[in-house]
């Protein structure tokens, strides 16, 4: 199955088919991510008609990155009408740990850290932020409990494994993004 994945939602657009990825460092995801694509897809040998669904990023990260990953996803979900697929990037964290029980966790905004728990590739729970300072302890309570910590940035290509199943499993999730916190949100000081 040939599912294409965008990832706009962090500092570094990347996207991927099996076996291949691209990424580029850019300001501006709305006006690379086209071009990086169609170079993957020249890259693997195929062609759009070639797509079996299209997966994207849908949080949390970056608001604006968000918004170009899913908005990229649902044209051309529409367009080849193939399933688009929304992808949380706390679940593609998890994802890369081989453990049944992870915490699965990014860094956010300021040096925040981004998680949520998953059983089996299912979440628990909600997902939250912690500070800086209390990350440590947060991280140290998951170990505690057993789970697995899986921490660090994602990439489209880590978005593959997660599509592929809910596409074998045939629960597809609503197409909606995860923000974890309102756009332009900042946590008080204290």
């Amino acid at each position: 199955m040939n599912i294409l994945a965008v990832d706009a939602a962090g500092e570094v657009l990347s996207a991927a088919l099996a076996g291949f990825e691209l990424k580029r460092a850019s300001k501006k995801h709305d006006e690379a991510l086209l071009s990086l694509v169609e170079r993957l897809l020249k890259k693997a040998g195929l062609g759009w008609k070639d797509l079996d669904a299209v997966a994207a990023a849908s949080g949390p990260g970056r608001f604006t990155g968000i918004r170009v990953g899913m908005s990229f996803a649902a044209a051309a979900g529409f367009q080849l009408k193939i399933p688009a697929l929304a992808i949380s990037r706390l679940a593609a964290a998890a994802g890369k740990s081989k453990s049944d029980r992870v915490l699965g966790a990014l860094p956010g905004w300021k040096d925040e850290v981004y998680s949520q728990a998953y059983l089996r590739g299912k979440a628990l729970g909600a997902p939250a932020w912690t500070t800086p300072r209390d990350w440590p302890a947060f991280r140290a309570a998951a170990e505690k409990r057993g789970l697995s910590v899986s921490y660090g940035e994602t990439s489209a290509a880590d978005l593959l494994p997660v599509a592929r199943v809910l596409l074998a499993t045939n629960k597809i999730p609503p197409f909606k993004p995860f923000y974890l916190k309102p756009a332009g949100y900042e946590r008080p000081r204290g």
